[in-house]
């Protein structure tokens, strides 16, 4: 019994990752309540969880430390991407509108540019919690790895949408759910993620400056 429960068993060692996942997830959506905040609480909750999977410093300090550093450029980020979401929202009133065989044609073509927003939004805040780049560099390369890695960006696009594909199909079993959605939700997709991020970025930089 005394081994199962010894700090460096597997059994503390699951905890440990576990407590991990909940602090993150718990520090990200307070992180997220002043809403123009939530790239920057994005950007920090992942940086927060590659360190955590190389053993690189406290989770809580390695959240805080970045959300200190990309305050100002990742609210930029948000904003210029709440501008391109007002954008869909328009054209998908255009989409809805128009009638016959261009129907399709323009469903099709919304549909198209808007999983490369996805994926965008997917890359834009883990690669600013790893990359300093100016900001049209920045946006340059987010779509380009999301494009270059498309397979592992679709795995990612999986993960990060889980939980709305959960309310739109199942809402009684997202309801039920909710409360681990909450506090864990976030913490374990950005761990998840930030290990296919991790292989990624490897390719860039080398390992030992990740």
């Amino acid at each position: 019994m005394g081994g199962i429960f010894s700090f460096d068993s597997p059994l503390m060692e699951f905890l440990g990752k576990a407590a991990d996942v909940m602090i993150l997830s718990i520090l990200w959506l307070l992180g997220c309540l002043p809403v123009l905040t939530v790239g920057t609480s994005t950007t920090a909750l992942y940086y927060a969880s590659m360190k955590a999977i190389r053993d690189e410093g406290r989770v809580t300090a390695n959240f805080f430390k970045s959300y200190r550093m990309n305050l100002k450029q990742s609210i930029t980020a948000e904003l210029i991407l709440l501008a391109v979401l007002y954008i869909f929202y328009i054209d998908i009133q255009v989409v809805l509108a128009v009638e016959g065989t261009w129907k399709a044609l323009a469903g099709g073509l919304f549909g198209s540019l808007f999983f490369l927003f996805l994926a965008f939004v997917s890359y834009l805040f883990p690669l600013l919690s790893r990359f300093v780049y100016t900001y049209k560099d920045w946006f340059r390369n987010t779509l380009l790895m999301s494009l270059l890695n498309l397979p592992i960006t679709v795995v990612i696009l999986f993960f990060n949408l889980t939980p709305v594909f959960l309310l739109l199909w199942q809402p009684g079993i997202f309801l039920w759910m909710l409360p681990f959605l909450l506090f864990m939700g976030p913490g374990l997709i950005a761990r998840v993620n930030s290990l296919l991020f991790l292989h990624i970025f490897r390719k860039y930089l080398p390992d030992h400056t990740l």
